[in-house]
């Protein structure tokens, strides 16, 4: 595996478990605060897309 290969699975698995994160926390949230969690983890989701195409463009 390589530098750049490793680098992306650790960025992945940082942005999953801060997906998974958000997603727990968000059951607890106000009406506004779910609306600026819900941007939150539509970012991070996008961000794990652009990491999951990068990694397979090494592949």
């Amino acid at each position: 595996m390589t530098a750049d290969a490793s680098k992306l699975l650790h960025d992945l698995k940082s942005k999953c478990s801060s997906l998974k994160s958000a997603a727990e926390l968000y059951k607890n949230c106000s009406a506004a605060e779910k609306k600026e969690m819900l941007a939150l983890m539509t970012a991070a989701a996008e961000e794990i897309t652009r990491t999951l195409a990068a990694l397979s463009k090494l592949s």
